[in-house]
């Protein structure tokens, strides 16, 4: 059995966060939602739960989401951020995905937010497996660098036989 998603919404409408919550149910995803609707909340939030994804709406009374962006990206830049509001325009969505927002959902088309979370989790996880790659050593092969090793006459001799040889390959 999958674990629950640890989701941070960021939303003031009970109606909008419960349609959310039915529309990512819909979708197949089982979640814990955590919802915050204050900065002070969102950073605590953050801190404890360590969310897998983030919903925001754009608008909010006391508490802005774009603000709630740019403390995402400094606090939590790998996980995955999503707006989810009925108020951005296509202006401001741009500017929200240059800002590091991975996507955005109008609250008229909450049927695509189950797409757009998974979406965006296979996007970190993938991003993951490719610095891991990144960051694993590469075979050496008959080109590679002398290793650090070997004894410094070693290393100028395999630096002279790979000078010496036409195609540069030490033998």
């Amino acid at each position: 059995m999958k674990a629950k998603l640890r989701l941070l919404m960021v939303e003031d409408s009970d109606a909008d966060a419960e349609l959310m919550a039915r529309n990512l149910a819909k979708a197949g995803l089982q979640v814990d939602i955590h919802r915050v609707d204050t900065e002070r909340d969102f950073v605590q939030a953050l801190q404890k739960i360590e969310p897998d994804v983030i919903l925001s709406d754009f608008s909010l009374p006391q508490f802005d989401g774009l603000r709630a962006l740019d403390i995402a990206v400094l606090h939590a830049p790998e996980t995955p951020f999503i707006f989810v509001s009925g108020t951005i325009g296509e202006e401001r969505a741009i500017d929200a995905l240059r800002r590091g927002a991975t996507d955005y959902v109008l609250k008229t088309n909450l049927p695509r937010l189950g797409a757009a979370v998974e979406r965006a989790l296979r996007e970190v996880s993938l991003k993951a497996a490719r610095a891991v790659r990144a960051a694993a050593p590469r075979s050496r092969g008959p080109t590679a660098a002398p290793d650090a090793n070997l004894s410094d006459a070693q290393q100028h001799q395999f630096r002279d036989s790979t000078l010496a040889q036409p195609d540069g390959i030490a033998r």
